[in-house]
Order: structure tokens, then sequence, then C-alpha cells
């Protein structure tokens, strides 16, 4: 029978999660860049979605090892063949429970963690700019948005160029909007690495909602970018005035307020 697909039923050697002695909580936490509470917390968010979530599934792996061997592939970027070996399975099993565990996060979290309030929610909005307020000062700001690059590989076709970004390598490209707190509200994005900040926003719902006048939040709301975005829509961008002192000071406060996504992107 093949390898990776036999049932297996005797006890891992690799259990970090049961042997806390041997394991303890900061090799707990290099293994899986999370502690114990946030790794059970995990477990219990995905247990629903997970296939056979309740139970060992053909290859023997409870819930534990699912999500291990995901948050260890994802965490240090090893082969599934590393993976595998580590988990005690083979490669293919590996790439399958990784995928299988991140599917049961997005599915798990979709629509409840990354979300614009409802646009008549004026008591999340009123928190949410109180929380930029804070920051530098800036008042009514509801979101810092800007684009991010995730590397890639470079597809083997005759597209490839397409996912050369400006500087100079490989990815996919994400436009992000988070609040004064570095939690996303808005996430699109799995364009090519080529796409301008400005043409990616024109293609995002909320880009297009904007620019159609569709309210996405309140009228007196604005979000703060960069100056690859238009200032003829509700977006704070720096000002083109370099010499003005006022001017001056204002993009200083404009660019303390905006690294928030900076650092939300990390």
């Amino acid at each position: 029978m093949n390898r990776q697909c036999q049932p297996i039923h005797q006890e891992r050697c690799f259990n970090p999660w049961c042997n806390e002695e041997l394991f303890n909580e900061s090799r707990f936490i290099g293994l899986f860049r999370m502690g114990r509470r946030d790794f059970f917390a995990l477990v219990h968010l995905v247990r629903p979605h997970v296939r056979n979530g309740n139970n060992r599934d053909i290859c023997g792996l409870t819930i534990e090892e699912k999500v291990g061997v995901m948050l260890y592939r994802v965490g240090h970027g090893s082969s599934y063949e590393t993976v595998g070996h580590l988990f005690n399975i083979g490669k293919s099993t590996a790439y399958y429970v990784s995928q299988n565990v991140v599917q049961a996060i997005l599915e798990a979290l979709h629509d409840v963690t990354i979300i614009f309030p409802d646009v008549n929610d004026n008591v999340e909005w009123e928190h949410i700019k109180e929380m930029f307020k804070r920051r530098q000062g800036l008042t009514n700001i509801i979101g810092a948005i800007d684009g991010t690059h995730i590397p890639i590989i470079p597809p083997p076709n005759d597209q490839w160029n397409s996912y050369v970004n400006h500087k100079g390598w490989h990815s996919i490209a994400f436009q992000c909007i988070v609040d004064g707190n570095g939690n996303f509200r808005n996430v699109y994005g799995g364009l090519p690495g080529s796409v301008h900040d400005s043409c990616m926003f024109r293609k995002s719902q909320i880009g297009k909602d904007l620019i159609n006048g569709i309210a996405q939040f309140p009228h007196d709301c604005l979000l703060i970018g960069d100056s690859g975005y238009s200032s003829k829509l509700p977006i704070l961008t720096p000002s083109r005035n370099q010499h003005d002192a006022e001017h001056i000071c204002f993009n200083h406060i404009h660019s303390l307020t905006r690294m928030v996504i900076e650092q939300s992107f990390g």
C-alpha cells in the first residue's frame, strides 16, 4: 500500500502540543510562531471546517497535527518534503494538509474578521476615527490604504514578465486597508506584480464603489494614502507643495499617520 495513504495508528513522536516538559512555551513558539493558547484557539476555530476535523483521517492525522503541519510550513517556509519528514507523513500529504487548513481558516474567518463596519454603524466608525486621531491628530480618517507585494516563483509561461514589480522581482500584488490599530479591514489582490497601486484600486470593489459615488463609509470620512492615489476621491493624500512650511509639516503628520499600514505589512 502507498505510504502516503496507509493509515497510521501508532503514536507519533513529534507532538509538542502534548509534551509540555520537552517542548516548553519558548520552544513551542519557535516551532509554530505562536504560543499554546493561540494554537489551541486556532484548532478550535478551524475544527468544523477541516475535513475529518473531529477524527483521524485515512492518514491518521489529528486536527492538532494538521494545524501543526500548516503552521510549521508557513512559519518556516520549509519544503513539503521537510515538513513531511518532521511529521512522519508523505510529501503530498503535507501539501494536502497545509492547503486544507489554510482553506479552513479562510472559511472560518470569511466575512467575520476582515470587514468594514456597516455604513450606518456610527458607533464603530467613531471608534475607528478615534484610533487615527490618537496617532497624530488627523480627524475623520477611517482607514490607511496601500499596496504590498508577495514574492512568488516566476510562472513557467509567457506571462512571467507581467509579474515583475517595480522593484524588479516577481510578485503578486495586494491592496489592503487597515484601521488605526493596524487591523486589516479590506483586502483585494492576486494581481500580477506589475500592476500599479492606482490601477489595482480602480479594479477593486471598494475602488469602483468610491469612483461611482457609492458609499462604503460615512460621507465625512476619508481614507489616507500615498501620492499614488487620486486626491479627487475620498482619500487624503500628501500635499504636492514641498516648499511651504505648513505643507511640509502636514506631510510629516500624514506620513506618521499612514505608517500604521507599513507596520501591518511588517
